[in-house]
């Protein structure tokens, strides 16, 4: 336990980690709407920051406690205020701020230590009567895509990272020569290590999916670029072995990852990410009903634009059998090392 505010509750018995890491419970001295993290959060060894994927999960976990069970989460729009840190309980402010026949709206603050870490708009609806006469598209799923081997994955697992709550499959970049940073895609595959279970029902698997889709984000941007090295790794990339950092596809190239790989350069440039922060993330639920957040999910994440220190990164998320689950968007500060005269400049400032 990382510190005596925390729920000293045992751990329930479910197969899926993620669980744990997106469930919250009232904290009924502090209002009708406000909830905490129930069990101690999870962070990188060595770390005491936390994945930002948390917070996310967790609001929107706080949010569908106030809801009606026929409504589903539509869109969430995210911002991130201050770093959090895993020592201490965050607790989530919930404002009721609509409640409607066919959609509903939340806002929800994440306190920690008396400071607003994280802001969330979250929007529900219910699904509508089914009807022909409705507009009706979806993109499709890249069909040159391997699918990974479950059997593999699974088996290549070390014990000791069994507490990582989910599992990533890197594929790599489709146009990887190209001089055009737009016109570069990501992909990898993503799915909850273990089965969610049935108490979590269709809402574990929601907010699985938003903790999940802070994973391999906002590195699209230096990526694009052909910058692999970074002053400070990003706690946003998470592989038990390196089977995963690549699999075998005849139209992929694989992505350097020497922050993973225990360093090393990879090319003669000496460029390095000196600086990368999520500023907001947004995300759009579509296919809900269909969302199994413990099978494989496809993503691919793409930028649209960098400039002025900051960048735009779209991600796509698919099921296994191409139906469109969910669209992302987030935005960042980016900051290369500054350098003078090939020695690192003491300027760079860590701080916003």
């Amino acid at each position: 336990m990382a510190n005596g505010d925390m729920n000293s509750s045992p751990l329930p018995t479910i197969s899926s980690s993620i669980e744990r890491e997106i469930e919250v419970t009232p904290v009924v001295d502090l209002g009708p709407s406000v909830f905490a993290n129930k069990y101690p959060l999870w962070h990188p060894k060595g770390t005491r920051g936390i994945f930002g994927g948390i917070t996310i999960a967790q609001s929107l976990s706080a949010a569908q406690e106030t809801v009606k069970g026929d409504f589903d989460v539509h869109s969430m729009h995210c911002t991130f205020v201050f770093a959090g840190t895993a020592l201490t309980t965050i607790h989530y402010h919930v404002e009721i701020v609509r409640d409607g026949r066919t959609f509903c709206t939340r806002a929800v603050r994440a306190i920690q230590g008396n400071r607003t870490i994280f802001l969330a708009t979250i929007s529900f609806a219910r699904l509508p009567p089914e009807s022909t006469k409705k507009l009706r598209h979806a993109e499709c799923n890249p069909p040159t895509v391997p699918v990974p081997d479950d059997i593999g994955i699974e088996s290549n697992r070390r014990e000791e990272t069994t507490e990582l709550p989910y599992i990533n499959q890197s594929v790599g970049m489709l146009n990887s020569n190209s001089l055009d940073p737009c016109g570069k895609r990501m992909h990898q595959w993503i799915k909850t290590r273990g089965k969610i279970s049935p108490q979590g029902g269709p809402r574990a698997h929601l907010a699985a999916l938003a903790f999940m889709s802070d994973s391999y984000f906002l590195a699209a941007l230096p990526h694009a670029h052909d910058v692999w090295e970074f002053v400070n790794p990003p706690i946003t990339e998470f592989y038990d072995s390196e089977d995963q950092l690549g699999m075998s596809s005849p139209v992929h190239t694989k992505i350097p990852r020497p922050h993973v790989q225990g360093g090393g350069s990879v090319s003669s440039q000496s460029r390095r990410v000196g600086m990368m922060v999520s500023l907001d993330h947004t995300i759009y639920f579509h296919q809900v009903k269909r969302l199994k957040a413990d099978e494989w999910l496809l993503t691919e994440v793409k930028t649209d634009w960098a400039d002025n220190d900051r960048g735009v990164v779209l991600q796509k998320i698919w099921a296994r059998d191409g139906t469109l689950l969910a669209s992302c968007t987030q935005e960042g500060v980016l900051r290369l090392e500054e350098r003078q005269d090939g020695v690192e400049s003491s300027k760079l400032n860590p701080r916003l």
